[in-house]
Parts: structure tokens; C-alpha cells; sequence
């Protein structure tokens, strides 16, 4: 007698087999995806940073004596940040509306750039 097809018993087993494996690797690739999704939100904050950092280069007069928060608005109306593309937060998809804080560090003579989700005092 010759057999062309599955039985009943081989595609439930296959299935399951797929089933096991799909339980496995779902959860890491979630996990991967997530993890890359806080790096590049790391990245976009640096880059913001980066962007207040080269304002504060050129801007020094205007440096505060405490601090002061630059929007992202800010630093895109001055040329620190392309102007034509919204800074999206890659874990929640919408624009980022944050601030970079601008602190002066007198015990090393310098200023600090922090990158904060909500704005205070904004620079002038």
C-alpha cells in the first residue's frame, strides 16, 4: 500500500513542534526589538545633547550663570537639528518635546548638558 499523505498524527505533532518553537524565540524577539528601540532612544538624546553642546560653543555670552533648559524647537529653529524632520521618540512613536538642562559646574569650572523630559527655565 503506498502513502502519499500525512496522518492526522504527523500534522498535530508538526504543529505542536511549531508551537514550542514560536513560544521560545517570540519572547526574545520581542526583547531584541525593545532593547533596540531604548538604544536609538539613547542615541536621538545624545544627538540633542550633541546639538545644545554646539549652540553653548557658539553662545557663550548667553550661557546661564546657574542653568537653563533648550527646547528641541529651540535647537532646531537656531540650525542645531534638521529642521524638516520631527525628533521621534522610537518607544512611543510621537515627537519628543523634551529639553537639554544647561547647568554650570563651578567645582570644575564648566557646564553640564542633560537631556530631561520636561522644560524649566528656558535659555535666552
Amino acid at each position: 500500500m503506498k502513502k502519499n499523505a500525512f496522518t492526522l498524527i504527523e500534522l498535530l505533532a508538526v504543529i505542536v513542534i511549531l508551537g514550542i518553537l514560536a513560544t521560545i524565540t517570540v519572547p526574545t524577539i520581542v526583547g531584541i526589538i525593545n532593547n533596540s528601540k531604548e538604544d536609538t532612544l539613547e542615541e536621538q538624546k545624545n544627538t540633542i545633547v550633541d546639538a545644545a553642546d554646539r549652540w553653548g560653543t557658539d553662545n557663550v555670552r548667553k550661557l546661564p550663570e546657574t542653568s537653563c533648559d533648550l527646547s528641541i524647537d529651540f535647537l532646531k529653529k537656531e540650525g542645531y537639528l534638521d529642521s524638516k524632520k520631527d525628533v521621534i521618540d522610537p518607544t512611543t512613536d510621537k515627537p519628543m518635546t523634551g529639553c537639554v538642562r544647561i547647568t554650570f559646574d563651578s567645582s570644575n569650572n564648566q557646564y553640564d548638558y542633560k537631556y530631561v523630559d520636561t522644560c524649566g527655565t528656558l535659555c535666552k
